[in-house]
């Protein structure tokens, strides 16, 4: 008879390699910190789009000693398959997902995921916003046209990290560019979305 304990996983946090990335093992560390003062159980999911040799290799030294999982996908399919890809991998009853690139300062992690005790989907919002001004007036024109075509406010649609429930992800299929309308989706669903506004990494 095994008596063994499993611990069951948490939360899975989750991030797609795309073509930007910061330094990798900088980036898990940073994030690792954050997350452990939750004091959930965890595991960390990279999912490389396509042929990524640079982080690849910085993952494989990492998985040396640190406990995460490696998916790579035969080609560059986009964000929303990558997702995907790690979601059917994932067993954790939260989900967390981070770009591979600071965009928000990792301290405000736990308040991300803790905000799921009143919602089923939390959004980041940096705030305030320290981009160009083009950048700026981008971002403005397309969160408005999205609110123009939804009940539900948004005002960073581009910010990747999100955390949300299991039950979200068993309800919605991600492919194509979708990943941006992840939340319009989650609401049309009849899930609770909302924002959270947080620290806008220096870095981002």
């Amino acid at each position: 008879m095994n008596n063994a304990t499993t611990i069951k996983t948490e939360l899975s946090v989750i991030i797609p390699v795309t073509e930007r990335f910061d330094s990798i093992s900088e980036l898990y560390y940073e994030y690792k910190k954050s997350i452990e003062t939750l004091g959930m159980s965890y595991e960390f999911i990279f999912t490389l789009d396509g042929e990524q040799p640079e982080a690849l290799k910085e993952l494989t030294k990492l998985q040396i000693n640190e406990r995460l999982t490696i998916i790579t996908l035969a080609k560059q399919f986009g964000e929303a398959t990558a997702l995907s890809a790690a979601f059917n991998k994932a067993s954790g009853n939260f989900f967390l997902t981070l770009p591979a690139y600071q965009q928000i300062e990792a301290d405000e992690i736990p308040r991300l995921v803790s905000s799921l005790e009143k919602s089923d989907m939390v959004l980041a919002r940096r705030w305030p916003r320290r981009d160009s001004l083009l950048n700026r007036l981008q971002t403005r024109l397309f969160n408005f046209l999205l609110r123009l075509s939804t009940d539900l406010e948004i005002h960073d649609a581009g910010c990747s990290a999100r955390a949300f429930t299991r039950n979200v992800v068993e309800e919605i299929q991600l492919y194509g560019d979708l990943h941006r309308f992840f939340p319009v989706m989650a609401h049309r669903q009849g899930f609770r979305v909302i924002e959270l506004e947080v620290t806008q990494s220096e870095k981002d």
